[in-house]
């Protein structure tokens, strides 16, 4: 008999683990092993009942009628199963101690045998045990060998009030039989169980069998003197039965309610791990939101769901689950009210859940409903709040998710015309050349307003800023449907066209045309670079790189207002007075434009050091002809008019207010690095840093030609002077980029040579010549 459980406890005892541990064995299939070990258990105990008859003498003088209604009444009593652990038990002692005292003692094990097998075959007839219980059975009937023998080796007494002693000791074999046979059979088919708690199972066994032997022992007394009395144990196995049936009952809930419980927990963690997902996912908003309607729908074990948000950036819809069940969700994302809470509806054949969603969001909070449908039950409240708290979270995550894209949007927009900036572009051109094909080709546009300096001085900066968001609208007007506008800073543009297809002419002429404004006093146009992709730039900083220079040679080859005016007017005087200043002037003003881009600047002070270095010799024009062209060494006096020219070139230029910013320059061309300079004796960065380009590429090109005063020095002897001097009279920064421009000067002849080929095949690929002559 098995132990009777503490039903409603909150801890369970180890025997109650046990058995709610190896519920779910009792159902499968017997193992090959298992299999061996209860048929060989079961001959061995064949072979020891056949022995036992020998050892006797035969079954001796049993009776047939009462053995037969013993037997039957061990196979209805054996049908009463207490589970307990991995095995189970029948209240048997009932039946088993009247077998013992009107039966000879070699003849029970039999009897024995013959009810368990008898009880196991009718369950299996019925579909309520495998086959294998009957066959486990036999090994079942070993707990009557140890009394039975005990019996025998006592010379097979008539058992009395007289001989409690024996049969307590029949007992006291019969458990210990029991308990080997059934731990040795274990060990047989591989397990190994936990000696303690199974000896709390066996031990809280033979106290209910030792609480039931004595009702048996006064049963087979009153059998002895009729044979139908051993019929009022029924009523006592008939409420067993009833104890173990419920006891199966209530361990089969517990099951179940297990299992409830293990499925909750596994679609709670699938759900959490689903949002975890989310957060891993780096701020994937659709991809979140869809993550906080499957999880929930598993969290809730609900048979659909959707989800709806309207206003804000990403208004979406999302559903899932089986389509009949989603008929029965309504579609509507009109205003929630405020507060408003969950909502459940339904009957009990399906039951409805609707809760608000609301994200911060600009220019308008996203607000929708997340509905669920389930079928046969309705939500648990909670169920409700753990679906509250996630959709709390997700709320959360999803205006972070907003913040983080409109960031990301400010990290890749120009704030003044709303157009890409160079980050921008430089990705968009990333993706364009790895992904980049011959018959798929596109073009780079690159600008630079000529005459914004002016107009910005004319106006003011905030007119400045206007014209250049009008500017930028219209650009990006020009290319809609055929590809993107970008502002890098200052006044360049730039802009990305699709080719294929298109009228190649009118597009690229609209783009160039949309960057030009005229007005009272003023006049905006545009210098173009263009780059035909993939065909002559396989990288983003390469195509840049080309756009820039035909930009540049562009913005050099036109006249751009009134400082190109003024300053054209100026050269023109300077070389009328000294014809071979042009060339040297020429070759300064490209050495400075090379060094400058190297050192990484652009736009209007590129421009700046490019006419600095052209004019910086513009006070010349002032010194006596006899003192510039002397051929023996200069006086102290002389050398005092040679300083002046930098004053003085500072001065005409300051003449035209569109020059002022290169009068600067000149004033500092002759400056040292270590302050011994003239006119100002400025010292390091104190000096323009143009003023420093031009004073290392003047000193180099004034090396390198020959003058009335002494001959052209070599190349490398030039560079050698400018290294030894750099840090005292040059910017070393200066002269180290100067050195590598003037040493890679071979190969950039070669490259510009290519370039120009490339235009060429550029203007015949779009059958028009749009770029700038």
């Amino acid at each position: 008999m098995s132990a009777v459980e503490h039903y409603g406890a909150e801890t369970q005892s180890a025997t109650e683990r046990l058995l709610e541990a190896s519920w779910e064995g009792r159902e499968r299939r017997a193992s090959e092993r298992e299999l061996k070990v209860e048929m060989a258990a079961g001959g061995l105990f064949a072979l020891t009942v056949g022995a036992l008859l020998v050892a006797a003498g035969g079954i001796g003088a049993a009776r047939p009628p009462v053995a037969i209604l013993l037997v039957v009444v061990y196979a209805l009593v054996a049908r009463i199963e207490f589970p307990v652990g991995a095995g189970y038990v029948v209240p048997t002692q009932l039946i088993l101690v009247p077998m013992l005292l009107m039966l000879p003692p070699q003849t029970v094990p039999l009897a024995v045998l013959l009810g368990l097998v008898s009880a196991s075959t009718i369950d299996w007839a019925l579909g309520r045990v495998p086959a294998r219980r009957v066959l486990s059975s036999v090994p079942d009937a070993w707990h009557s060998l140890g009394p039975a023998a005990v019996l025998l080796i006592a010379g097979s007494p008539r058992i009395g009030l007289s001989e409690l002693p024996l049969l307590a000791g029949a007992f006291a074999a019969g458990c210990f039989v029991d308990l080997t046979s059934s731990m040795v059979r274990m060990r047989m088919a591989g397990v190994v169980p936990d000696l303690a708690v199974q000896m709390r199972v066996i031990g809280l066994v033979w106290a209910v069998d030792a609480s039931l032997a004595p009702l048996g022992f006064l049963a087979a007394l009153a059998t002895r003197h009729n044979y139908g009395a051993i019929l009022l144990v029924l009523p006592l196995v008939f409420l067993l039965w009833l104890l173990a049936r419920d006891r199966s009952q209530r361990i089969d809930q517990a099951h179940h309610r297990l299992k409830l419980v293990e499925q909750e927990r596994s679609r709670l963690q699938s759900a959490v791990r689903r949002l975890g997902d989310a957060f891993a996912a780096k701020l994937e908003f659709s991809g979140l939101l869809e993550i906080l309607l499957h999880g929930s729908i598993e969290a809730l074990d609900a048979a659909a769901g959707r989800l709806e948000l309207a206003g804000g950036p990403f208004p979406l819809r999302l559903v899932a689950g089986a389509e009949r069940w989603l008929d029965l969700l309504p579609s509507d994302t009109g205003e929630l009210r405020a507060g408003a809470g969950p909502v459940q509806t339904g009957e009990a054949g399906a039951w409805q859940l609707e809760l608000a969603v609301r994200i911060p969001a600009t220019p308008q909070d996203m607000t929708g409903r997340l509905r669920f449908v389930r079928e046969g039950r309705s939500f648990e409240e909670d169920e409700i709040a753990l679906i509250a708290e996630l959709i709390g979270k997700a709320e959360l995550s999803a205006a972070e998710i907003i913040n983080h894209h409109a960031i990301r949007r400010q990290a890749v927009t120009d704030s003044l015309t709303g157009l890409g900036n160079r980050r921008k572009l430089t990705a968009d051109l990333g993706s364009v050349l790895a992904n980049a094909a011959a018959d798929r080709p596109s073009v780079l546009l690159l600008f630079d307003l000529d005459g914004f300096k002016d107009y910005n001085d004319t106006f003011g900066h905030l007119a400045g800023d206007a014209l250049l968001a009008r500017l930028g609208a219209k650009l990006e007007r020009a290319v809609a449907g055929h590809g993107a506008a970008y502002r890098l800073g200052g006044d360049e543009f730039c802009a990305h066209l699709n080719l294929a297809g298109q009228d190649c002419d009118a597009l690229i002429l609209r783009a160039a045309a949309a960057l030009s404004e005229a007005g009272v006093e003023f006049s905006i146009r545009s210098s173009l670079g263009l780059v035909l992709l993939p065909h002559e730039a396989d990288s983003v900083d390469h195509a840049l790189q080309i756009a820039d220079e035909r930009m540049y040679a562009n913005k050099r080859s036109r006249s751009t207002g009134a400082r190109s005016q003024a300053g054209e007017v100026l050269l023109r005087t300077m070389h009328a007075k000294q014809p071979e200043l042009d060339e040297h002037s020429s070759n300064v003003a490209e050495l400075a434009s090379r060094v400058a881009r190297r050192l990484g600047l652009v736009g209007e002070a590129l421009d700046e050091i490019a006419r600095a270095a052209e004019l910086h010799d513009i006070g010349k024009v002032g010194i006596p002809d006899a003192i510039l062209n002397k051929p023996s060494s200069l006086s102290d006096s002389e050398w005092e008019f040679i300083h002046q020219h930098t004053i003085l070139g500072e001065r005409i230029l300051h003449g035209a207010p569109a020059l002022r910013p290169v009068a600067r320059l000149v004033r500092a061309s002759h400056e040292r690095w270590d302050g011994g300079g003239y006119p100002d004796g400025l010292v390091g960065e104190e000096i323009p840093l143009g003023a420093r380009i031009v004073s290392v590429c003047d000193a180099y090109e004034a090396m390198t030609a020959n003058r009335s005063y002494r001959s052209a020095v070599p190349h490398e002897v030039a560079c050698q002077e400018l290294r030894r001097a750099a840090g005292t009279q040059f910017d070393l920064a200066v002269v180290e980029a100067f050195l590598v421009v003037i040493e890679s000067a071979a190969a950039e002849e070669h490259e510009v040579d290519a370039t120009q080929h490339a235009v060429a095949h550029v203007r015949e690929l779009l059958g028009a010549s749009v770029l700038p002559r």
